[in-house]
């Protein structure tokens, strides 16, 4: 089944899985350099726990995430969706209520609200949620019918 499996799975599922991966991978180098220069971070003003915490707990989402995807468990979709709609929100408030003010923040809105677009796309597309159902559907005991 798990041959059967990869063959049927979209391109688009396993972009999206790849990306959320890529952004697991880069919150666990958040964790590891948050970790590893914990009393650098200290003396410039960071607080390295809590860049600590949030790389780790997007770390375990992202690999949760990526891993539904690719296997394609029908919770995937639902943790997707609202994963990347936490995830924004939090970069957001991290950038814009802990952080010092960037100047290229409207570079950034935009290339947010691009990749908001390419995974809502993904998420919303037909063979997205046809293949996620298809893998809900096969996996729900078969109820006899009296006939």
């Amino acid at each position: 089944m798990m041959s059967s499996l990869v063959t049927q799975r979209p391109l688009r599922i396993n972009l999206l899985a790849l990306l959320v991966l890529a952004l697991a991978a880069w919150n666990g180098l958040r964790l590891g350099e948050a970790i590893f220069f914990w009393k650098t971070l200290e003396n410039y003003g960071a607080h390295p726990l809590y860049i600590a915490i949030s790389g780790g707990v997007w770390f375990i989402a992202g690999l949760l995430l990526g891993w539904g995807l690719w296997l394609g468990k029908p919770w995937a979709w639902a943790a997707t969706l609202g994963g990347t709609v936490s995830y924004v929100a939090w970069y957001w408030f991290d950038r814009l209520v802990l952080q010092e003010p960037h100047a290229n923040w409207p570079l950034v809105l935009i290339a947010n609200i691009v990749f908001l677009i390419l995974i809502f796309s993904i998420l919303f597309s037909h063979k997205t949620r046809r293949f996620l159902k298809r893998d809900s559907n096969e996996r729900k005991p078969q109820t006899p019918t009296i006939t």
